[in-house]
Parts: structure tokens; sequence; C-alpha cells
């Protein structure tokens, strides 16, 4: 027998209520086991589930604070200072400036968690230790400029006077001028009108009615009709210097000189009409009676050929006087001339049209004739035919009794209205206005003209406090402080209780008080009452019954009555008006802020200021003007600089470079020279002087290099080393005069002459005058003074026949006398006779040792000869030619440095840029408008402009200045002169020349020119309607409707609900309606 064991199927225990789990059941291989979701633990008993603190489990995961949320939820939460990493669990120390920059204005520093605000250069920080203020360093001192200091936003800039340049420093300033000219003297500065003077030349200016042309010098006439800035109704006349208004014809000129006011013709000579004559705007017509018609001429009569029928055919028309039937021309040629009528066939088809009238008697007028001239209303006058009323401009009708009609106005209401019905402006009036309290609007713009009393955008706002009138631009002439209100639409003074007068400036008469001063005191005889309160107190008392004794009020106080408290007179504060106002406020009760600037005293009563050193003004904001200095600048400089300025603090004298001297009145000892002759001379000392404005060094001659320290080479001499010898023969150039010092064997000038040797027997007799007294004689051979023997003597010794018999002049060089036992005393460069020793000067020296140079303006040989040197120029005493000094140049220093050279004899070369005009002495550059520096090579700085960049741009919204011109060079989306007007609608971009392209009346970005679409439209153009899940402007906002359940408004996102949904969003269904419940039976099928 065998046993079979088959395996048994697993059984799913939880097929059968879930295993007994509460949560899940899991089965397993022959068993099961339950689960918990998430958030909840399984129980002892393996079946139940209870809910878990998340938080209780490791902190939940969190590094600092675990917050539970729900059962199953929790949140981590860091300490103070600290912030939750993207984990969401850890943390790190927050870094307070990453929020808003720590509420700092500037930089923002992270100390310890703790937030410390720096301002940049030139700020120091506010009193709340977060906004940075700017440091005034001009008020402060901090800016040490030599003239004057414009104080900018974190900075400064030094300026200097007119003839003044900046140094490199920013600070000190040097003259750039040697001599002040008024550059409109000759020829008016080539202007066509009016000339000023400036510093960098003429300016000109045109008289009214012209303008400068594009060379700034020449005014041309402004074309105002052209330029449409005139005044004309109908027509304009420009001439040069202005315009005239003239009419068409039927018009004359108002008085007003613009307008144009109808003429009647009829009222002189009856128009030249025959018959009547009707006044026509700008025109007339002239009428013809019954049984005549219009002449050629258009003013005569003439009878008809034939009677004149009705038009109905019927007899003529006969009625007596007052009927006057008038008959116009008024037929129209249709017809080409090929095309002829017989005249009764035109008459018959009305080539005439027949009109008629009463013509009333007796100055009577009126359609029945019942009006007189009595009966014109409005100002209106009879006219000259009493025949009619003539009315005023704005009225019409037969007895002026009507308003002009809708869109006309002026006299007879001739003129067309060109506005906007009201509440609606814009080229097509079809913008809406948005102007409150009555405010109108204007027809083009929109802007709203309020009336008086009110302003704002949209007339909104009430006139601030003592402040009325149109814009509230008048100020309350009331005295505050006895005023309860001025009114905001004429400024009329409400007066407080014991005050009255138009401004309120006057205290209640004796014996009256209270409001309007309309009270009369109760107090008995002699004892005056309070012109507020009524009531009355003896001096020292107050209170109820007086019962009570007064504080002891200083400073001339008074006591209430009423309260028993110290009334402090104006510039007094505190219980006892024991104290001064503090510094800045002034006036009654120190409530009135003072104005004073830049350390100025404000009078604690008044608050008159009283200005500190260097500052003037009603507010000391205006800086001392130069020549003055000290408090209020009430002081006058005392310096002898080009103009007169001095420290305007301190009044010391700022000397520019090469004076010193307390008045500045001293030039710069030798060897010093520059700012303050501080700096020393870089010259040798055979030659320490130096310019004493540039330090350049003055060579003497024989010397050359810059700093004077070279001797001249070999061949050359004079100054600077500047001309070439002219000895032969080897012979030997002087440095210093250029004289030649010959070998052996030549003598002369330029050591050209050979000297043989020849017998002197034959002339001993002529030396029989000792060499010493030759010597001695103090003559030359072109000297009056010498007796007639020595000069004789002279001149035969330097004849040539002496020459070529005198064996003597073979001596060498420096020797003289027989056998040549003798030296030469003569100076440098000069030779001796050989026989006698007498010495033979060089061109340019003179004396009997040749010792002496030749005297100013003479040179040549024996100083003979007169220098031609002009402008200073130092004439070399040798040759005559001319050594010019700084900003001088040709052969007799007669010319001008040309331009861009300077210095001495025009050697250098300028180095200004940007078209800098370069000083001929100095080389300092006087900079063109636009530009500064050293060496005019920066441009203004953004905000200023003109000549030194010392004008303020006068730009808005951001724009910059053209820096030369001072122009503003607007951003795009703004325009006009100061780029304060915005794009106008449908104008975009620079100078708002482009047109913006977008659909349907949108408007664009006046800057990038993207169309800004309205609500429910969108596309590059705005040619596109809403996707169905989108609305709003640009189609930018997402619908919250239900998809499928609504529709969503394009323009405003609201939601239409269909099939039956309601709510906001159409995702509620309505639940009142009825719902069947439909019963299924179960059919068994057959078996």
């Amino acid at each position: 027998m065998f046993l079979f064991v088959f395996p048994s199927a697993d059984v799913d225990e939880c097929q059968v209520h879930n295993g007994g789990c509460q949560h899940r059941c899991v089965n397993t291989l022959g068993s099961y086991y339950c689960e918990c979701k998430p958030g909840f633990r399984l129980h002892t008993d393996g079946r139940t589930c209870i809910a878990v603190n998340t938080c209780a489990v490791s902190n939940g995961g969190c590094e600092h604070d675990c917050v539970q949320l729900t059962l199953t939820q929790h949140q981590c939460q860091c300490r103070y200072n600290y912030h939750l990493k993207e984990d969401g669990k850890h943390c790190v120390l927050r870094n307070p400036c990453a929020n808003r920059n720590g509420g700092c204005m500037h930089q923002c520093q992270n100390r310890r968690g703790v937030v410390r605000c720096e301002c940049h250069p030139g700020y120091r920080l506010a009193a709340d230790s977060q906004a940075c203020e700017d440091v005034d360093e001009c008020a402060t001192g901090l800016a040490m400029c030599a003239h004057s200091c414009l104080n900018t936003r974190g900075s400064f800039k030094c300026t200097c006077n007119p003839g003044y340049e900046l140094g490199e420093d920013g600070k000190q300033c040097y003259r750039i001028e040697m001599e002040i000219v008024n550059s409109c003297e000759a020829s008016n500065g080539g202007c066509s009108h009016l000339c000023r003077h400036t510093s960098s030349g003429p300016v000109c200016s045109c008289n009214f009615g012209y303008q400068l042309d594009e060379d700034q010098k020449t005014c041309i006439d402004i074309d105002d009709c052209d330029a449409r800035s005139h005044c004309c109704q109908q027509d304009c006349y420009n001439y040069p210097g202005g315009y005239e208004c003239v009419c068409y014809a039927g018009y004359r000129l108002n008085t007003d000189g613009c307008g144009c006011d109808d003429v009647d013709e009829c009222s002189s000579n009856n128009g030249e009409c025959e018959h009547t004559c009707q006044n026509l705007v700008g025109s007339f017509q002239c009428s013809c009676q019954i049984g005549y018609k219009l002449d050629e001429d258009r003013r005569s009569c003439i009878p008809l050929d034939d009677p004149m029928e009705a038009l109905d055919g019927q007899r003529p028309i006969i009625r007596p006087i007052p009927h006057v039937a008038i008959l116009r021309d008024e037929f129209t040629q249709l017809f080409d001339e090929e095309y002829e009528e017989e005249e009764e066939e035109v008459e018959a088809r009305g080539e005439h049209t027949l009109s008629e009238k009463f013509v009333c008697l007796e100055d009577t007028f009126g359609h029945d004739c019942s009006l007189t001239c009595d009966d014109c209303r409005n100002g209106g006058t009879c006219n000259e035919d009493q025949t009619g009323c003539d009315c005023p401009e704005g009225w019409s009708g037969v007895i002026c009794n009507q308003t002009c009609p809708e869109g006309t106005f002026g006299r007879n209401c001739s003129f067309t209205c060109h506005c906007c019905p009201k509440g609606f402006f814009g080229k097509q009036c079809r913008k809406k206005c948005n102007c409150a309290n009555r405010g109108r609007c204007h027809r083009i713009y929109g802007a709203c003209l309020c009336d008086p009393g009110l302003y704002g955008r949209y007339c909104h706002l009430a006139c601030p406090k003592w402040a009325y009138g149109p814009g509230c631009s008048e100020e309350c002439l009331c005295v505050q402080q006895n005023t309860q209100e001025c009114d905001k639409k004429d400024g009329s003074c409400r007066c407080k209780p014991g005050y009255h007068g138009k401004r309120c400036q006057t205290k209640c008469d004796s014996g009256y008080y209270g409001g309007g001063c309309k009270n009369k005191c109760s107090c008995p005889l002699g004892v005056s009452c309070d012109h507020v309160s009524g009531e009355s107190c003896p001096d020292g008392r107050w209170g109820v019954g007086c019962q009570e004794i007064c504080l002891e009020c200083e400073n001339d106080a008074s006591c209430d009555p009423a309260t028993g408290a110290c009334l402090c007179p104006p510039g007094y504060t505190g219980s006892r008006c024991q104290d001064v106002c503090p510094a800045g406020w002034f006036g009654p009760g120190c409530q009135m802020r003072c104005s004073c600037g830049n350390d100025g005293y404000c009078h604690p009563v008044t608050g008159k200021c009283s200005c500190a050193p260097g500052w003037t003004g009603d507010n000391c904001r205006r800086a001392c003007d130069a020549g003055h200095w000290g408090p209020d600048c009430a002081n006058t400089c005392n310096c002898s600089n080009s103009d007169g300025s001095c420290n305007m603090r301190t009044g010391r004298c700022v000397c520019e470079a090469g004076s010193t001297g307390l008045h500045c009145d001293q030039t710069c000892l030798a060897g010093t020279f520059g700012l303050n002759c501080a700096q020393a001379c870089q010259c040798p000392e055979v030659n320490q002087d130096c310019h004493p404005v540039t330090g350049e060094c003055i060579c003497a001659p024989g010397y050359h290099g810059r700093n004077c320290q070279l001797r001249c080479s070999a061949g050359w001499y004079g100054p600077n080393c500047e001309q070439q010898c002219k000895c032969k023969n080897q012979g030997h150039c002087e440095t210093t005069t250029g004289t030649c010092q010959c070998p052996a064997g030549y003598v002369g000038a330029d050591c050209s002459i050979a000297t043989p040797a020849i017998n002197l027997s034959p002339m001993s007799e002529l030396l029989k005058f000792s060499n010493h007294d030759l010597k001695t004689s103090r003559c030359s051979e072109s000297s009056s003074k010498c007796p007639v023997p020595h000069r004789l003597l002279l001149r035969m010794l330097m004849s040539p026949s002496l020459m070529e018999v005198n064996p003597l002049l073979g001596c060498p060089v420096g020797r003289y006398g027989k056998d040549c036992m003798h030296l030469c005393s003569c100076g440098e460069g000069a030779t001796c006779h050989h026989v006698t020793g007498i010495c033979i000067c060089p061109a340019g020296r003179t004396g009997p040792s040749c010792e002496h140079v030749c005297q100013k303006n003479q040179y040549g040989e024996g100083c003979t000869q007169t220098c031609s040197c002009q402008n200073g120029g130092i004439c070399h005493a040798a040759d005559g030619s001319c050594l010019c000094g700084l900003g001088r140049t040709g052969k007799f220093c007669e010319l001008e440095c040309p331009p861009g050279k300077y210095g001495a004899n025009c050697q250098l070369t300028c180095a200004c840029r940007n078209k800098g005009i370069c000083d001929q002495v100095t080389g300092a550059c006087h900079c063109r408008r636009g530009h500064y520096g050293h060496l005019c090579e920066q441009t203004c700085p953004p905000g200023f402009h003109g000549l030194h960049c010392q004008e303020l741009c006068d730009c808005q919204n951001g724009a910059t200045c053209d820096p030369v011109t001072g122009q503003c060079l607007c951003p795009a989306g703004f325009h006009k002169d100061r780029c304060q007007k915005g794009c106008e609608e449908g104008r975009y971009g620079e100078g708002c020349q482009q047109l913006c392209d977008c659909e349907g009346n949108a408007p664009c970005d006046p800057v990038t020119g993207r169309c800004l679409c309205p609500p429910g439209k969108t596309g590059a153009k705005c040619e596109l309607d809403c996707r169905t899940d989108k609305f709003g402007p640009d189609c930018a906002l997402t619908c919250d409707c239900g998809s499928v359940n609504s529709f969503c408004n394009a323009q405003n996102g609201q939601c239409t609900c269909i099939n039956g949904y309601i709510g906001p969003t159409c995702q509620e269904g309505n639940f009142r309606q009825q719902f069947w419940y439909f019963h299924r039976s179960t059919v068994t099928p057959h078996q």
C-alpha cells in the first residue's frame, strides 16, 4: 500500500474580511500579515493601526524644529536668523543682507547675522543708520578748493575764476591768461548785434525777433509766421525783427492786432449798391426792387424789358409800398455757348428768382415792423440805419437775445468752434475726461484745468494750508499764528479769536475780545481783558477769581490769565520762556524752521540769517563773489593777483604761480618758482635763475641743456649755444661771445689774415709812446676822447701797411712787445696788439680790457649798432640777433607763436586735446566748451556742460545733455527741449519720431514701440483674440472657469456658466435638480 501526498493550494486569508487587518492585508505563502498606511503604526495585536506623530520619530528628520501639520504631515522650521535649505530639513545661517539689502541704501555688511549699513565715499550714514546722505565737502571745508567749490552728489568739484584753469590736483587754480582783454572792443567781437565778453572770448546774442546763425555771430530774422508762433487769426506778414497780422478782403484788423472783424460794406455809401445792400460775413450783396434786375457790374439795377409775370402764369405782382419785392440775379450758367434760348424761354425756366420782404418805416424793424432800437438786449446797439441791432460777440438774433448756436462764436457768430463736447478730449474728441470737482479738461491733451483752490492731476486735491488760488500758486498773506485758515480760493484770512484785520495782524482793540473782536469786555474800570477769552486779571495773577499767582516768566513773557502758563515772545521757549529757540528754529513758539544754509546763524526772533565766513544771500546759499570774503562777504580782498580774489573764508590771498607775499605783490625770489614759490629751480650754480612761473631755466651765454648744465660744444656759442662760430684756420671760439682766438701766424676777427715777418725799423718813431701810456689812456680807435697822437698811433698800428713791416705780428696769442715778452691783459675772447698790448675787443664787448658787454639795445664792434628786437626780445651783443621770450618768434620777435606752439622762441609743441587752445606763453590749455582737464582730455561729467563744465544740465526723465551745447539728449519715449514730455499717443522711440503699428487704436510702449494690447487682445499688433482659457491685457491672465461647463470673458475673465453649472468658476453642480433612481431586477435564466 502506497501513501501519496498531494501538495495543497495556498489559502489567501486576505480574501475573508481583509484578514482582520484595519488597513492593508498582505498574503504570504501559508500565512499573511497586516500593514498600516503612512502616518500609522501597527498595534501589538498585529491588526489595528494607530496614528503616528511624525515629528516624534527622529524629530521628523528636521535639524531644528519640527511642526506637526496633520496626523501624517509635518514641516521643518528653523530658529531665528536661520532659513531652510532646499532639502526642507537642514538650516543655514540667514544672510540679513540678502533681503532687500538689509534695508541699507548703499552697502550692507553681515556681521554675525546683524546688519551693518555702510555708505559709498562722499556719503555719510543718516540718523536711521540705513539711509545715506550726501556730504557737502564744500560747506565742511573738506574740498580745500583754491577758488570755488561745487558740491555734487557723493563728491565735489573745484572750479576756478575766469582766467584760471584747474591744476592736476583738481584743487589749485593757475592763471591761463597773461592779460585780460575785452574781446568785444575790436569790431564788436564779430557780432551782428550784441556782444558779451567772457574768458573764452566774445559771446554774441541778438535783438528781439532775431536768432543766431550757425556761425554763432550773425543774426538772422526769425520767420514768426512760418514758426506758427504768431497770434494772427487770418494771415501773417513777416518782416525783419517781427511780424504783422493782415486780414482778408471784407475784414479789418482788430485793436488787439491779431483778430479780424467783419467790415460792414453797406454802412459806407450803401456799398455802392443802387437799390439795396445786404452785409454778409466778409462780403456784401446788392439786390434790386421789383421790376429791376442787377446789371453786369452787380451793383446797378436796370429795368426789366417786359413786365414781370408771376411764376404761376398769373398777372404781374403789384403791391403797394411798403411791400417791395427784391430781385436777385441768381442764375448759374448750365449750358454751353452753342446752346441758345429765347429770352422768354429763359425767363420761363426761372433764370431770375423772385423774393420779397417788408420795408419798415420810421426807425422800426422786425418781421412785423414792431421793434425799435430800444428793444436791443445784452449790450446790443442800433446800427447806423436804425434798421436792426448790432450784437456784441457771442450774441445773435434780431434783438441780440440769443446766444451763438452750438459750435460757433465771435461777432455775428461767424467763427466755428474747434472744441470737444464737455467731458471729452483728444483729436477726435473720443477720450473721456477724468477731472473731478468741476475741473475742465484740455481739449487736446486731457490735462485737468482746476478751479481756484484745487490742484492735482485730477483736481482732486485741495490746496495745502497757506496756499490758494489757481494751481495753488499763491501764498497766503495771513499772519499764520493769528489765523485759523486761509480761504483756498481767494486767499482771504479767517482770524482766530482775539485778532482782526485783513491779514489777522491786529489784536482786538482795548475793551473787545473773541471772534471778530465783536464781544465787549465786562471788566471793571481800568482793568483790561484778555483779547482772546475776555477774562481779565491784574499782572501776575490768573485763574478763577484771579486767585492763582503766575510763574516768574523770563524774557518779558506774559502770563496766560486762563491757564497761568507763560506766553513766550518770539524767539523763546520753555516752561518759563527761559530758553532761546534751538538751532534751526525761530519765531513764536519756535515753530518756524530756519532756512539758513552753510552753517549760517539764524536769529531766533526774526529768522534772519547771519552768514558764516564765505557765504552771503538771504539764505546764505550764495558763495562770496571774487574779491570779497568773511561773514556775509562784507570784507574786501586786498590782493594783487589778476582778479583780486582771496580765500572767501579767511581772506588770505591765493597767489598764482610766480607770485608771493601777503598781498601777492612780490615775484618769486631768485632760485624759486611755481605756486607759492615753493619749488626750487633745477639749474646749475653758474646760472641759478629760472622763469618764476614755469621754472624753465634761463641759460646764460655759453650753456645749454634742460637745466643749463652743459657747456657749448666746439664750434657753437651764445645763449642756448644756438649760434655757430665763424673762426677759420683752426681758431678757437669763445663759447660766451663767439670771439675767435687765433693760432700763431693768424690774426683778424675770424683768424683769416696771415702774419709774415717784416722789418719794423721805419716805424720805430711811432713807438715812442710807451705801452703803458697806451694802456692807461682808456681809449680806442673809435673813441673821440683819445688824444690825437694816440688815435693816430692806433690807426697806424692797425693799418695793413703796418702789418706788412712789423716783425712782431708773429707773437703767440696773449703776448706782445719786444721779443713777445709781455702778457696781454685783455678779457676772454679779446686779443691785444702785438706791439703795444692794446686790447682789440671782439664784437659785443668794450672797455680798455674788453671787460664790458654792450649796453642794452646796442651790439656789434665797438657796440655802435642799435638792436631791432621787439616784445622784450634779448639782443645778442655780438651780431644783434634776437633771443625771443615766451610766446614770441621771428627775426625780431615780432610774431606770436603759431597755433600748436608755445614757449621760448615757440620751440615747444602744445599737447592740448579736443581742439583746446594752447597758451602761447605757458602752454596751458584753454579748453573749449564741453571739456576740462590739464590737457582738455576729459569730457564734462553727466549733468554738466559748457565752459569749464560749470553749467548744469536742465533735462528731465533721466536725460543727459550735450557737453558742448547743453542740449538735452532725450532717451527713447521722451522729447521736447528738456525731455519733459512723453511721446504723444501713437508715437515712440528716440525723439518720438516713430509711429506705432498697433491695431484697434491700441497704444504702444513709448520706448520700444511694443503694442500694449487692451483686455481681450494679443499678438505683435494686438490683432489676435484671446484663447478660450486666457483673458486680460495681452491675454496674459489664465481663466479659472471650468473648461467644459462655461465660457471665459476675454476682457475681464468672468465665467459664463452653461449645462446647469453655477458658481464663480462654473464648477459646482445644481443639486436642486431631481434625480431618479431605477431599480434593476435580476433575471434567472431557465434551466
